[in-house]
């Protein structure tokens, strides 16, 4: 028998560490809240009973662990304001509330479990309602949603301005743009993805002002993107990757087109070498040659697609002369992946920080006021950064409402030494 059929999930022998089956990772004995013992009543042999003070133990214990919710019940403090008459003139003075407490009937956890609801869940105001009275057993109503959401976003602009400011060092940049709405106009949604953080911004237009306004008047670092004029406007004196997702999405449809036979042979041809070009880029990536190797080996394949581009940038089809013409512009900024440490072909990092945020949009329609954009802005930039360093979104946000009820010193936050991404 497998040793994977011997336990049910969760079941080890001792000091193995993890389940056989690999669906629960065992827990140390030291973080178990209580530990009960199990022992045989009798022999499966012979029938006799058996007592653990008297039979020897012949291995060591297999290991069942289990887990569950506790009852959840909110701390609730009643506040005193008592009034004491002066012995001396006899004045009466009652007590004040402090501050933290006079500006809401709810504390910082309450306001961090809105903020994580309402961007990492992206749960709408109405069910973060019935979320809080059914689990948590806290009565809010609309307008306190609302109001917490609004305690929240000023708190959330000292992080997201240290992210920002982290961008104009870093020596990769993944940057995409998606649609967005406010009192529907159009605004458009930025991302901008380092090693470090992702940073969002909404802006009333998609063009290079908003990269200036981010990055600076100059980025020195690589900018991996689409090939949107924008990034060849602002970054045109710098290095660049351009996204090969897109490229090959764009010479597949030239393909399936078929609007002529040199587009099918265009597309067919750069498709392959393509192909060949990302199989020696996962060598690399496997351990299995070096960056030396990966240019050398990639170095006919580039020769090939330029060549098909010279050729084809001459093709009497539109579509295959525009294609072709636009790779031989963009030349440049199509294989700086082979040679610059970090930089990946495809600008997957950006569109995954952006889906989050597009699935956002097609529940809540965008944003109703330019309020609602900078708290749309903040807390995207504030969770998705944590989930990239490996953080409890909804324990940082408690954590940044704390001191912001007390009136103390905002804790560091985007401090900490980063995990490898």
């Amino acid at each position: 028998m497998k040793d994977g059929a011997l336990f049910p999930s969760g079941y080890a022998p001792s000091g193995t560490g993890a389940s056989p089956t690999g669906s629960q990772e065992l827990l140390s004995a030291d973080r178990m809240d209580n530990i009960v013992d199990h022992y045989p009543d009798a022999c499966e042999n012979c029938a006799a009973a058996m007592d653990p003070g008297n039979c020897p133990e012949t291995s060591e214990p297999t290991r069942f662990q289990t887990f569950e919710l506790p009852k959840i019940k909110p701390t609730a403090t009643e506040h005193r304001c008592h009034e004491l008459g002066c012995e001396i003139c006899g004045y009466k003075t009652r007590a004040q509330l402090p501050a933290e407490v006079a500006q809401t009937q709810f504390g910082p956890r309450v306001h961090g479990a809105v903020a994580y609801l309402t961007s990492v869940h992206k749960i709408g105001r109405r069910g973060i309602v019935e979320i809080m009275n059914t689990l948590f057993g806290l009565n809010l109503c609309l307008g306190s949603v609302c109001n917490c959401v609004d305690r929240v976003s000023p708190e959330l602009e000292a992080p997201a301005e240290e992210a920002r400011h982290t961008l104009p060092g870093a020596l990769n940049l993944n940057i995409d743009e998606t649609g967005w709405k406010c009192k529907g106009d159009r605004r458009y949604l930025w991302v901008f993805v380092s090693p470090l953080v992702v940073y969002f911004s909404i802006a009333a237009c998609r063009g290079a002002k908003v990269l200036k306004s981010v990055l600076g008047d100059v980025f020195n670092g690589v900018i991996t993107s689409d090939d949107h004029s924008a990034y060849n406007s602002y970054h045109k004196n710098g290095v660049r990757q351009l996204c090969w997702a897109h490229i090959i999405r764009k010479l597949k449809g030239l393909k399936e087109g078929r609007s002529s036979p040199e587009a099918w042979m265009f597309s067919k041809n750069m498709l392959h070498e393509i192909g060949q070009i990302l199989a020696c880029w996962h060598a690399f990536k496997g351990g299995i040659i070096d960056r030396s190797q990966l240019l050398d080996a990639t170095l006919l394949m580039r020769a090939r697609m330029k060549n098909y581009c010279l050729k084809y940038s001459k093709s009497s089809d539109k579509l295959v002369r525009t294609r072709a013409k636009r790779l031989l512009r963009y030349w440049h900024c199509l294989f700086t992946f082979l040679s610059h440490e970090g930089v990946e072909p495809t600008n997957n990092f950006a569109e995954r920080g952006l889906r989050p945020a597009v699935q956002w949009r097609k529940l809540c329609f965008g944003n109703q006021s330019e309020a609602g954009e900078r708290f749309t802005e903040r807390i995207l930039t504030v969770t998705r950064t944590c989930q990239l360093r490996g953080k409890n979104a909804f324990h940082f946000l408690a954590d940044l409402m704390e001191p912001a009820f007390k009136g103390t010193t905002r804790p560091p936050s985007f401090t900490e030494p980063m995990p490898p991404r």
